[in-house]
C-alpha cells in the first residue's frame, strides 16, 4: 500500500513537473517586480547572510531557501525557477498528504493533488520564485491536521504552519485557529499525555508569530511594523478603492481567480460526511478568509494580484474536489473516470478562460536580458534606470546586487531625485559618484549618455554604455 501510495505521489510531482515547464516554456517568467526584488534580496543573503534578509515586511524563510541555493549553486535566475519549480512539486507531496489525512483514499487524495497542481494559479505561482505555493501547501497541511486525533499528525500540523508563518502572513490566521481548535481539544483530551501534546503542538504553531511581533518591536520600534509598511506603501500610491469595493475584494477575488473550482466542486457534490470531514479544515479557511478581508478594510492587503493571498483556500477546495470524485465514484452504478475527467476537464477549461483574458504579468526579459549582458562584459558596477521597478530585473540577472543601483527607486514613499537627464553635466555628476559603475539606460536617453562614453550592448527597450574613463581592456 505505501508503495502504491508512492506511486500516486510521484505521478501527482510528474504532473506538476511538467505544467510548470509548460508555463515557463510558453513564456510565463515572473508575476511582478516583486519576484525579481525577492531574487535580489535572497542574492545579497548568499553574499552576508541576516538574519531578516529583507529587513522590509517579508518573512524571512523564503529567503533563507533561496539565499542557500544561491550560495551552493550561484546566483543566477535558472537556479531561482529551479528552486521555484522544484519546491512547487514537493508542495503538491504536502497537499497529497494533507488528503490523505483529510480522509480521502487513493483515488480521492490523487485526485485532489492533481486539480492542485493543474489549475493555472497554482501553475503560474509554482513556477515562480515567490513562496505562495509552498506557504499555501504547509498552511492546509496545518489545516488537514486538525482532522487528526493522533498526536503525530498535530505537531507535523503545527510544524507546517510554524513554517508557513515564516512565509508568508496568510499563515497567520490558519495558525491561531490552528492553536484554539488545540486549546479546545486539550480541554477535552482524556488523558494528560494527549492534554499536553496538543498544547505544545497549538504553542510550536503561533510561535514564530510572537518571534515576528518580538522582532518587529526590538529591531523596527513597533511590533506590526509589517502592516504599517505595506498600508504606507497603499496610501502613497494614491487614492484608495470605496469601502465596499475594499469589502468585497477577497470573496470576489476567490471566487472569480478560479471559478472552475467551485464549479468543480458544485457539479461533484458534497455529502454530509465530506461537509463533517473538512469542517475543520474550513473553519481555519475561513479564518483566513477574514483575516485578509479586515486587511483589505484596514489599508494593508496585497498590493497586486490579490487572488495569491487565497490560494491556501484554492487548494483547499481541489483537495474537497477530490475527494468528492471519490465520492460519487463508490456508488455502485458510478464510472468513476468519468467523474475524474469531469473535474480535469473543469480546470481545462478554466486554462480556456485563462487564454482569452490572462492576467496582467511583469513582462521584464528586456531587462533581465540587459543585465545579464552587463555580467558577461565583465561590469564592474551598474547605474540604472528604468521607467518602473524593472532596474530589480536588471539587477538580478546582473547577479551582484551590492553593486548595481536605480537611478530612481520609484517608490512612492520616497521623495523623486532630481532627474540626471536634463543635461550632460547633471548626469556626469551623478555618474560620478559611482566611479566604477556602468550605465543602463532607456532608448530615450541613449543620446544623452552617449556623450560620456561608448554603447556596449542593447536591447529593444535598454543600452549599456561603457564611460570612457571605465572601459575595460578585455572584449568579449
Amino acid at each position: 500500500m505505501n508503495l502504491r501510495r508512492s506511486a500516486d505521489a510521484l505521478g501527482v510531482g510528474a504532473a506538476k513537473l511538467v505544467v510548470s515547464l509548460a508555463v515557463l516554456g510558453a513564456g510565463f517568467v515572473a508575476v511582478s517586480d516583486d519576484d525579481y526584488a525577492r531574487i535580489v534580496i535572497a542574492q545579497r543573503f548568499a553574499e552576508a547572510p541576516h538574519l531578516d534578509p529583507s529587513g522590509t515586511s517579508w518573512l524571512p524563510l523564503p529567503f533563507w531557501l533561496y539565499g542557500t541555493a544561491f550560495w551552493l549553486f550561484g546566483g543566477s535566475l535558472a537556479v531561482a525557477r529551479v528552486v521555484a519549480v522544484l519546491l512547487g512539486i514537493a508542495s503538491m507531496g504536502l497537499l497529497y498528504l494533507a488528503a490523505r489525512w483529510l480522509g480521502a483514499g487513493r483515488l480521492g487524495a490523487w485526485v485532489g493533488a492533481l486539480v492542485a497542481s493543474l489549475f493555472p494559479w497554482s501553475a503560474w505561482l509554482g513556477a515562480a520564485p515567490v513562496p505562495e505555493v509552498p506557504a499555501a501547501a504547509l498552511s492546509v497541511l496545518g489545516m488537514a491536521a486538525l482532522a487528526q486525533n493522533g498526536l503525530r499528525p498535530r505537531v507535523l500540523g503545527a510544524a507546517a504552519l510554524a513554517a508557513s508563518c515564516f512565509c508568508r502572513y496568510e499563515g497567520w490566521p490558519v495558525a491561531l485557529a490552528f492553536t484554539t481548535v488545540s486549546l479546545y481539544d486539550a480541554v477535552r483530551a482524556s488523558s494528560s499525555r494527549q492534554r499536553v501534546g496538543l498544547l505544545l503542538a497549538g504553542g510550536l504553531a503561533v510561535a514564530p508569530i510572537g518571534a515576528w511581533l518580538l522582532h518587529g518591536v526590538f529591531i523596527h520600534g513597533e511590533a506590526t511594523f509589517f502592516w504599517t509598511r505595506v498600508a504606507a506603501y497603499k496610501n502613497a500610491l494614491g487614492e484608495a478603492p470605496s469601502l465596499s469595493e475594499r469589502f468585497w475584494s477577497v470573496p470576489r477575488s476567490l471566487l472569480t481567480g478560479e471559478p472552475e473550482l467551485t464549479v468543480a466542486l458544485v457539479f461533484v457534490g458534497m455529502n454530509r460526511a465530506l461537509r463533517q470531514r473538512f469542517a475543520r479544515p474550513a473553519l481555519a479557511a475561513g479564518a483566513l478568509v477574514a483575516f485578509l478581508m479586515a486587511g483589505e478594510l484596514s489599508g494593508g492587503g496585497p498590493t497586486h494580484h490579490a487572488g495569491r493571498a487565497v490560494l491556501p483556500v484554492w487548494f483547499l477546495l481541489a483537495l474537497a474536489v477530490g475527494s468528492a470524485v471519490e465520492a460519487r465514484s463508490a456508488t455502485p452504478t458510478s464510472r468513476p473516470w468519468a467523474w475524474v475527467a469531469l473535474a480535469l476537464a473543469l480546470v481545462g477549461l478554466g486554462w480556456l478562460f485563462r487564454a482569452g483574458t490572462p492576467p496582467a504579468f511583469a513582462d521584464r526579459a528586456d531587462a533581465t536580458a540587459i543585465g545579464a549582458r552587463a555580467r558577461e562584459l565583465g561590469a564592474p558596477g551598474l547605474w540604472i534606470d528604468t521607467p518602473d521597478y524593472s532596474y530589480l530585473a536588471v539587477t538580478a540577472a546582473f547577479r551582484r546586487p551590492t553593486a548595481a543601483e536605480p537611478f530612481d527607486d520609484h517608490d512612492p514613499r520616497h521623495a523623486r531625485p532630481p532627474d540626471p537627464f536634463v543635461s550632460e553635466g547633471t548626469l556626469r555628476s551623478r555618474v560620478l559618484a559611482r566611479p566604477r559603475a556602468w550605465l543602463v539606460v532607456q532608448r530615450d536617453h541613449v543620446a544623452l549618455a552617449s556623450l560620456l562614453g561608448d554603447v556596449r550592448a542593447e536591447t529593444p527597450s535598454y543600452v549599456l554604455v561603457v564611460p570612457r574613463d571605465r572601459a575595460v581592456a578585455t572584449e568579449r
